[in-house]
This record gives structure tokens, sequence and C-alpha cells, in this order.
């Protein structure tokens, strides 16, 4: 019984002296990803409104958000790519990229940081297209109340026996999907 283990060791080896490597040669040849791979998670933090929808839909809660500080942090070693954070992103600054994460010994988070001077400008620019608060046009509005049940942060309050529209803008976090929701076109988004 040895000596056919020992056999079947030697074919082995001498079969693979002449087959090619299994592997690839990846630091001498570029990586061929898989057309169905999820990648990582990638912001453009121009875009970004740091209304925090994108850390509410991430399962593994992988994504925090300060508003105030003006950062958006992932923790890539808790991501597991599903892409949740993508999909609920109104202003669609995050995307998913193809490739690895680096492996690193230590678990780490990376933050980015919102430029100061962009989030002046925004503030003092009315017809800026990355934010600014709802407001309703009464002429148009059915209150039918589908902005109040969009709202992320509920936000909106509607009465439709009363026919009231309130915004509390402390709650606000400009994202825009009640303007979206919006059958009558009747909510803007303003400075």
């Amino acid at each position: 019984m040895e000596k056919t283990k020992m056999f079947t060791l030697a074919g082995r080896i001498v079969g693979n002296l002449f087959k090619k490597p299994a592997t690839t040669k990846y630091p001498f040849e570029p990586v061929e990803f898989p057309e169905r791979m999820r990648g990582h998670v990638v912001i453009n933090i121009d875009d970004c409104i740091t209304c925090g929808l994108c850390a509410r839909a991430c399962p593994s809660l992988a994504i925090r958000v300060d508003r105030k500080a003006g950062t958006w942090t992932i923790s890539r070693f808790d991501c597991v790519q599903c892409g949740s954070c993508v999909l609920a992103c109104p202003k669609k600054c995050l995307t998913m990229e193809k490739g690895y994460t680096e492996p690193d010994i230590m678990k780490k988070s990376d933050t980015v940081v919102k430029p100061q001077e962009e989030k002046a400008e925004a503030a003092g620019d009315g017809a800026a297209a990355a934010g600014g608060k709802p407001v309703m046009d009464a002429e148009k509005c059915v209150y039918c109340t589908l902005c109040a049940k969009k709202c992320p942060q509920e936000a909106i309050r509607v009465d439709r026996k009363e026919k009231i529209w309130e915004l509390d803008g402390e709650k606000c976090v400009e994202c825009g999907i009640c303007a979206g929701a919006c059958p009558k076109r009747a909510i803007e988004m303003k400075g």
C-alpha cells in the first residue's frame, strides 16, 4: 500500500512539471476580475450631501456619516459588498468599483472629508443642484402624503383634511426624495 501512494505522488509531481500553472502571475500580469464581481464601494464626495441614507441601508453597519463634520467613513473589513448603500444613495455619489480591498494586518476604516469650500458654496448658492430644503407649491399640491411617506427622516408632516404641509428643518437632510416622489411636481429643492 505504501508503494502505491509513493508512485501516485511521483506521478502527480512529474505531471505537474508539464502543465500550465493553476494560478496567475499576478504582480507581473494584470488581474482579470470576474464579470459578475461586485468590487468595493467608492464615493464621489463632491456630490455627497451627507444625508446618511447609505449608512441606514447598510446591513453590516460598515458606513458612518457625520453630517456636522462632513465626513463619510467605511469599515472595509465589515463591508459585505452588497451594494445596498449604492442603491439607497439619492445623489448617486456611491458606486461599486471592480477590484479587491487591499489586505492589511489591522482592521481599519477609510474616512473621506467633504471640502469646506464646497460646503460654503452650496450654502451660499440657492440654486445648487446638490441640495436645498424642499419647498411646496400650494397651488400644485393635492396633499396626497406621498412625500411624507417617502421621507426617510420623517421630516414632513401632511394633513389632508386641514390642507397642512409642514417641514421640520432640523430633521431634513436635503436628499430630494420627497421632490422625486411628488406626482404633481409640487415640491422643489431650494436653498
